[in-house]
């Protein structure tokens, strides 16, 4: 219980300022769209047909 306390005082630490929520905010956002990328295009690659993986 005392590590979920310490998580919201850091992140309230993090976003006391307008500038500092902007940054973090950038931030997420650029993981976020890292992350929904890679997703993308590991759902669209294609797959090797089965029997030229058993050859």
């Amino acid at each position: 219980m005392d590590s979920l306390e310490n998580v919201f005082l850091f992140l309230d630490y993090l976003t006391d300022t307008q500038r500092k929520r902007h940054v973090v905010g950038g931030v997420l956002m650029s993981v976020s769209l890292f992350f929904g990328g890679l997703a993308f295009t590991l759902m669209t690659v294609k797959g090797e047909p089965d029997e030229e993986r058993n050859a």
